[in-house]
């Protein structure tokens, strides 16, 4: 379980975490199963409690308050068993209201930022998971559709605006080919908007990514303490209430005439081509334009999910989830599992490699007795491809990247769900369309070949 507090605390989730802890005056001379859970999840958690008797209601609404208030994250209870057992009254309960929505006050500092965004030429927005959080979509959508500002957002905010408009340049911090083609735009910008931006998720190069001159207004859930940028206007509390603020009586610009914004646009494309016959693009561009533009996909970690990003096209937020925090691999099929439960409506794929399937090879039966109907797409290598690549160009030997192949059509078959394999784009196609009519799981195998990512991403 600490590896998935861990991943919340990283990734904003609001969760709350109960662990059952022998009592007190047991623990004074007991010791199996005895340990400090607060001291364990403490750093990983919001705040952490231990439920006193008669006091119950009062800690379960602070703990809800915590992990819910400014950037979400889990809040740790340790339940003693006594307490467990223990009927409550419940008399001290405080209700709380909806959580208020705080625009920037107004004065100098305001105005002084919609006078640099008022004679911007080149001005940038890039979104993350704050603005995910906090439902700032409509506010970013207004910036990027009828003011005709580009947007960059974090990987794990891809979708706050669809991503088929062509003012969307798709996630950045994920891949080095996309970053180096993004990162002179940012440097160009003369203004850049940070809506919920949260560089929790980036690579090291997004430190002060833009230029020396530039002006940053950010908005963000809570004050700016990691200093991975610096911004001369710093607004905290609800993006998209600041947003709208910021444009209060500012018309939109003839932006981006040198020029630059074109380019990028035409590198990105090129940078990630779907044309070829057969690989990890073919397969990837194959189901994407089979199944419907609400589809949500999951993404394990390893090689697979770095393309996933730049290619996947998502229609909305929350709609290509992955382990944006510790990068877990084995996670897409219980993240795809969950997803189908909460949201039986939409269609929900998900793409892994065949090493990280193997590690939650168990998850298949969770599948068929929870009949959920996902597609499971596993690209064959027989290796840890992003690993591998790693080991080959710093120079190293070959060493624990390569494994024998799994039969995953028998495994899927045997574990009551449907299995096939495929080689083609044709096959793929048919078979994910078959899929989305089944009322069960169903494990489409696609062997890619050796190496098949070098020069990808």
């Amino acid at each position: 379980m600490t590896n998935v507090v861990a991943n919340a605390f990283q990734e904003r989730v609001p969760m709350i975490v109960i662990t059952g802890c022998v009592d007190a005056k047991v623990a004074a001379t007991y010791t199996h199963q005895v340990f400090d859970h607060r001291a364990l999840l403490g750093p990983i958690s919001k705040a952490s409690f231990n439920v006193v008797d008669g006091a119950v209601d009062v800690i379960i609404d602070k703990a809800l308050a915590i992990a819910t208030d400014g950037q979400p994250g889990p809040v740790h209870i340790d339940l003693p068993i006594a307490v467990a057992a223990s009927l409550q009254s419940g008399e001290g309960a405080i209700l709380r209201g909806a959580i208020s929505q705080s625009a920037p006050a107004r004065g100098e500092q305001l105005d002084e930022a919609r006078t640099a965004l008022s004679i911007a030429k080149r001005p940038l927005i890039i979104a993350g998971t704050d603005a995910v959080n906090q439902n700032a979509g409509d506010e970013i959508s207004k910036l990027v559709k009828e003011f005709s500002i580009p947007l960059i957002t974090t990987y794990k905010a891809k979708g706050i605006v669809a991503e088929d408009n062509d003012m969307v340049l798709g996630g950045a911090g994920l891949s080095p080919k996309a970053d180096a083609i993004m990162m002179p735009l940012v440097k160009k910008a003369d203004v850049v908007i940070l809506a919920g931006y949260d560089p929790i998720e980036m690579r090291a190069g997004w430190k002060n990514p833009w230029g020396e001159d530039t002006v940053v207004i950010d908005f963000s859930a809570v004050p700016n303490t990691h200093f991975m940028h610096q911004a001369q206007f710093n607004f905290v509390g609800d993006t998209g209430s600041g947003l709208l603020v910021l444009c209060e009586s500012i018309d939109a610009g003839n932006y981006w005439q040198d020029g630059t914004l074109g380019k990028t646009k035409e590198l990105l494309k090129a940078a990630f081509p779907t044309n070829e016959e057969w690989g990890p693009a073919a397969v990837i561009d194959t189901v994407r334009s089979t199944v419907p533009r609400d589809t949500v996909a999951t993404a394990d970690t390893g090689a697979h999910r770095i393309l996933l990003s730049q290619m996947w096209k998502c229609s909305g937020p929350r709609t290509l989830l992955q382990s944006t925090a510790l990068c877990t691999m084995g996670c897409a099929l219980p993240l795809a599992i969950g997803h189908s439960v909460a949201n039986g409506k939409k269609p929900v794929i998900a793409f892994t490699g065949d090493a990280g399937l193997e590690m939650v090879l168990g998850e298949l039966a969770t599948a068929r007795d929870l009949e959920v109907p996902i597609i499971v797409i596993v690209f064959v290598d027989k290796s840890l491809a992003l690993i591998e690549l790693k080991q080959r160009n710093s120079g190293f030997d070959n060493l624990g990247v390569d494994f024998g192949g799994t039969d995953f059509v028998g495994v899927a078959n045997a574990m009551g769900g449907f299995g096939v394999s495929v080689e083609d784009r044709g096959s793929l196609k048919a078979a994910v369309e078959d899929a989305l009519t089944r009322k069960t799981y169903t494990l489409i195998s696609c062997p890619i070949g050796e190496q098949a990512y070098d020069d990808r991403f």
